[in-house]
Formats: structure tokens, sequence, C-alpha cells
């Protein structure tokens, strides 16, 4: 498979993410919106509020993968080990914030597992070790 080909599977697979994360969020916010008890960091953060930043956050870097994988499936990967951590904290409500979570997650890590084969495409491979010349076997 080309690269630019495992580049834009990445981006799609982070646009998918961030959008399924964003439109999620609009049903909780309709269906549940307490779904699962909020965190207090200095605001209050509910799971629809966190299920939608962490999909904008998610479109940007699926569409900031096309040109740097790396920069741009960290930005789709770490909502949603966010996303991960929010559902195991909150045990009453695990299972149900897991069926949200469940489609944003797996995108999520697929974008970012296209994003490192995309990576390894990029370096090139050395075919020998490199020549440092005389500076090894000074007496």
């Amino acid at each position: 498979m080309k690269n630019d080909a495992i580049h834009k599977y990445a981006a799609l697979a982070g646009v998918l993410a961030g959008v399924s994360a964003i439109a999620l969020a609009f049903y909780i916010h309709s269906a549940q919106p307490k779904l699962g008890p909020s965190w207090h960091i200095g605001i209050l953060v509910t799971s629809p509020r966190l299920l939608a930043a962490m999909g904008v956050v998610m479109l940007i870097g699926g569409i900031l993968t096309l040109w740097s994988p790396a920069a741009g499936g960290l930005l789709v990967l770490v909502p949603s080990v966010i996303g991960l951590v929010y559902c195991y904290n909150h045990e009453w409500t695990r299972i149900p914030l897991l069926k949200i979570w469940a489609a944003p997650v797996l995108l999520g890590w697929l974008c970012g597992i296209l994003a490192g084969y995309a990576l390894a495409k990029d370096v090139e491979a050395f075919d020998e070790p490199p020549d440092y010349g005389d500076v090894l076997n000074e007496d």
C-alpha cells in the first residue's frame, strides 16, 4: 500500500472518530444529559461536554494526520485514552459509558495504528551502518 493512501486512511479514521464523538455528544445531551457523574476540575465536566470537546480535538488531529502522522495520531489517541479513563472511573455507569465511547475510541485507535504505519513508511531504512572513518580507531 502506498504511503499517501495510508495517510488518507489514517486521516479518514481520525475525522470519523471526531465526527462520531461530536454526534454522540449531541445524542447523549438530548437523551441522557446526566449519564455518569461529573468531574470537577475547575469547571464542571459532564459526559456530553467531555465527548464533544474530545471530538473536536480528534477532528483536528484527523486532519493534521495528512501532514504529520505523529502529531495527528497523538491528537486522536490522547482523547481516546482520556475517554477510557473517564469511563472506567465511573463504576456504576461504566457499561453505558463504554457503549457510547466505543465508536470514537475504536476509530481513534485505528487512526493511531494507521498513522504509525504511515510514519514507519516515511522513515527511510539504512542498508549499512554509517561510516565514521578513523574516529573509532584513534590510538
